[in-house]
């Protein structure tokens, strides 16, 4: 069960504002620094969005014009009658929470059914997570990649904190680039090696090298290793 304590930062309060005759509707996410410091964003309201989504835009831009830390995250909300609440941390904090949910993940997969991320011991990754989720072992031992999203940068895959591991460009699917991941060494939960495995199974295909290179760079691998992909080309 979570303490009081187990999460703490910052609190972004959003207020609905409604029309005058010089403006339209609108969202204001203020954060009190100090007496006399108040950080502010204003979104206009959108009225494709429900209430919550509005207020949530709203907390995103003030988080996103955050002047110190840049890596806050929105994980909760609270409410009254007068405005929104959106507590914000930092990514270290959410660790032990979102391996272990990880490793539970995991674990329930094979149990299922799922092909293992090692056949020859299957309980390695989850272990392996159980261990960073308690604080006996660092995230960087077990780079993993939990999801993905698709913008007009490109596809980004994501770590159990919710963190940006790696970008690759808009031609790379998200089977691609969850295969060049897993090619270059990055581990992969159960969904994401499934995902991963359509573009052999499905597609016929092999990773794109160039999408390997870029994983390899973002792991830390070997210069040479990344060239030789690169000059490669795409398959």
């Amino acid at each position: 069960m979570l303490a009081p304590d187990t999460l703490t930062g910052p609190v972004i309060t959003t207020r609905y504002v409604g029309p005058t005759n010089c403006r339209p509707s609108r969202v204001i996410a203020t954060h009190k620094r100090d007496n006399g410091t108040t950080w502010r964003a204003t979104v206009a309201w959108d009225h494709a969005l429900n209430s919550e989504q509005n207020h949530s835009t709203a907390a995103a831009a003030l988080l996103a014009a955050w002047p110190y830390v840049t890596d806050l995250r929105i994980v909760a909300r609270g409410h009254d009658a007068a405005a929104f609440y959106w507590l914000a941390v930092s990514p270290w904090q959410l660790v032990p929470a979102a391996y272990g949910a990880a490793a539970a993940a995991e674990l329930e997969a094979i149990t299922a059914g799922a092909e293992p991320a090692d056949p020859a011991d299957p309980l390695a990754l989850p272990l392996a997570l159980a261990r960073i989720a308690t604080g006996t072992a660092r995230p960087e031992s077990c780079p993993l990649i939990t999801g993905w999203r698709e913008h007009r940068g490109g596809l980004t895959l994501t770590g159990p904190t919710g963190a940006d591991l790696l970008t690759l460009p808009d031609t790379v699917s998200p089977a691609g680039g969850l295969a060049a991941a897993e090619a270059a060494g990055w581990m992969l939960t159960a969904p994401m090696r499934a995902t991963a495995a359509r573009l052999r199974n499905v597609c016929g295909a092999e990773p794109d090298p160039a999408a390997v290179a870029a994983a390899v760079a973002a792991l830390g691998g070997c210069p040479a290793v990344i060239a030789t992909l690169s000059a490669k080309g795409v398959a």
